[in-house]
């Protein structure tokens, strides 16, 4: 391949990623738009991520791209609607990794050394959401002697690899996520 072949090449997907930017642009403000027509409710909509993730998919996009993308890009517009609370339960990196695969920096989180404080954190309500990893979770369901006063809204990734641990978002039982 010829130098100016290459250089054909690259000022194409310099016009795509051009491209790409605007539509991202374009996508931001249909979703602060979106937000103003819920008047102030909730943002989050996790239903609504996943089946927006899983379509993407079926248009032949490599799932592991789409959702580590998209995360981003869902991530980026509800920060835009509303700074969320999310207490994530756990320091190592494996769990920081997953929460920012999911959610990125942009939101105002807090980490806590047990999954126990976590839950008391959700239930005054100091945080709005949890992230924990789904073992934790099964746990806490059998043990009687913890009250559980929460659900599971989301579980992540979506789509995972071999060997890669699952975690859940959780919320206190009876919050609304979103007003309508």
């Amino acid at each position: 391949m010829s130098e100016t072949d290459l250089d054909n090449l690259r000022s194409k997907i310099d016009n795509i990623d051009t491209n790409l930017c605007e539509l991202i642009k374009e996508r931001q403000s249909l979703a602060s738009k979106i937000m103003s027509a819920k008047e102030g409710g909730f943002p989050f909509d996790p239903k609504r991520e996943e089946e927006l993730i899983k379509k993407l998919v079926n248009l032949g996009l490599d799932k592991f791209l789409v959702e580590k993308v998209w995360r981003q890009i869902i991530s980026s517009n509800l920060s835009m609607q509303k700074v969320l609370k999310i207490g994530v339960a756990g320091k190592d990196d494996e769990i920081q990794s997953a929460y920012s695969a999911h959610f990125g920096n942009y939101f105002k989180t807090t980490y806590f050394l047990s999954v126990i404080s976590l839950l008391a954190a959700l239930e005054k309500k100091d945080i709005e959401l949890g992230f924990i990893d789904s073992q934790s979770t099964n746990k806490l369901k059998n043990q009687t002697e913890i009250k559980i006063n929460f659900d599971i809204v989301a579980n992540v990734p979506l789509y995972k690899s071999t060997n890669q641990k699952e975690y859940n978002i959780i919320k206190l039982k009876n919050d609304k996520l979103q007003s309508n």
